[in-house]
């Protein structure tokens, strides 16, 4: 008789358990055993007649001696070798990246999750279209809602292809508010910081994001970490000083980011030296001079790195070549990203701004900003979306914008939405396709 070959069975994580040729082994050790136990015992009792004889057995039995065992039918010398094989692990697969499960969507869908436009209470109909073919990742509402917000938020968001978008408002407080008539009016950031503590400001956004959050909101485009230098920003900064201004920033940020809602500082690198960015575009001091002061809270928003950043339209001598910093490669890639190491979800200022609008299309700012090392890019209205999807998934096809930086951004955006995208990588697939196209979709 011989025994099988050896089959081995492994676990769920790859880890050899168990192989046959040990199981036989085992059972050809217990059945020699059991036979020698059987014939010695019939020794022993063909032997015990006598107590001399029985002392004799015993004396024996001491010494170190071999043992001869006359089994009762012959051993089979093949079935007694132990069969021995060499079983190679089962290959370990790897799970695929973010980066690889986010190559399963189309490209035109991951160009539109950038597309971050603004929009008033009547066009989110408009922009329920373009969420549901992928071309939007969020919407940032402006004018003055009404109480059918709520539904009409949650009818943009049932539309949506790749699960809830953002959707930003601003909410700082002070003169910039859009929802103080369905929630309540917000003392500006300067009286914020003159009058209360940090604890008691945290509280304060806290409270306040709530309310918006139940409006259906999930970002505010708050707080300012712009410095009041006297020109432009004013009370909409927490002070003069970079320590307080930094301070109170974090402490809104924390308090937003309490009541479930996505913070935002705003607006590198430092607005509060530069005139107003709606009818002009300014210029600041050059990059030295910012970094005494204005670049201050910014430096410390990158080391912290959970809270995204908003670009202003502002130029910087020596920096960004007479550029907004918005499109500069610089002061993004270069100064933000580089230098102070942020690696969050970045995105710009408004495009319908005469900063950006008075010079540049808003597909032609939209191909920069991505160049530059933008996530999101807020163009001026719904209206945008389309030509400049086209046009950036052209740069992309033509090779004037790398693949894999609007893979990267994509990925951000999705993260700051709280989507994993290899989670429902799966699901997603077949509805992507069918959405764009894709034949044998029923």
């Amino acid at each position: 008789m011989r025994w099988p070959d050896p089959i081995c069975v492994s676990g769920d994580d790859g880890d050899l358990l168990l192989c046959d040729s040990f199981i036989g082994a085992m059972r050809r050790q217990s059945i020699l055993t059991a036979a020698v136990l059987g014939v010695l015992g019939l020794f022993l009792v063909a032997c015990g007649a006598t107590d001399e004889t029985s002392a004799s057995v015993r004396a024996e039995s001491t010494a170190p001696q071999p043992t001869m065992v006359t089994p009762a039918e012959p051993v089979d010398t093949a079935a007694a070798q132990i069969t021995t094989t060499t079983t190679t692990p089962p290959t370990t697969t790897s799970l695929p990246t973010a980066a690889e499960c986010a190559a399963d969507v189309p490209l035109d869908v991951r160009v539109g999750q950038l597309m971050f436009p603004l929009a008033v209470q009547s066009e989110l109909a408009a922009a329920g279209e373009l969420a549901a073919t992928g071309d939007l990742g969020g919407i940032v509402l402006i004018g003055n809602p009404t109480a059918a917000i709520t539904a009409d938020i949650a009818a943009l968001q049932a539309l949506s292809l790749l699960g809830p978008l953002i959707v930003a408002v601003d909410e700082e407080g002070g003169r910039v508010q859009r929802l103080d008539a369905l929630t309540s009016v917000v003392p500006s950031a300067r009286t914020v910081a003159a009058d209360l503590t940090l604890n008691e400001a945290r509280a304060l956004a806290r409270d306040h994001a709530a309310a918006i959050g139940q409006l259906g909101f999930t970002m505010n485009l708050a707080p300012v970490a712009d410095l009041d230098n006297g020109v432009f920003i004013g009370n909409r900064s927490f002070g003069a000083d970079a320590d307080t201004v930094t301070d109170f920033a974090f402490a809104t940020a924390d308090g937003i980011t309490d009541a479930g809602l996505v913070p935002v500082i705003k607006h590198f690198p430092g607005h509060g030296r530069g005139s107003d960015s709606h009818t002009g575009l300014p210029t600041l001091p050059g990059l030295d001079v910012l970094r005494g002061d204005d670049l201050v809270p910014f430096v410390r928003a990158a080391e912290r790195g959970d809270i995204p950043i908003m670009i202003g339209h502002l130029v910087v001598p020596g920096l960004t070549d007479g550029k907004p910093a918005t499109l500069s490669p610089a002061a993004i890639n270069g100064l933000l990203r580089g230098e102070l190491g942020f690696d969050g979800l970045v995105m710009t200022d408004a495009f319908n701004m005469d900063a950006i609008s008075a010079t540049t299309s808003n597909p032609d700012a939209a191909e920069q900003s991505l160049a530059a090392g933008v996530d999101l890019v807020m163009l001026g209205g719904i209206g945008e979306v389309d030509a400049t999807v086209a046009q950036i998934v052209e740069a992309v096809e033509t090779g004037a914008l790398d693949e894999a930086t609007i893979t990267e951004s994509f990925l951000r955006v999705l993260d700051t939405r709280g989507l994993t995208m290899c989670a429902f990588a799966e699901d997603l697939r077949p509805k992507i396709g069918c959405e764009n196209g894709v034949s044998g979709c029923g």
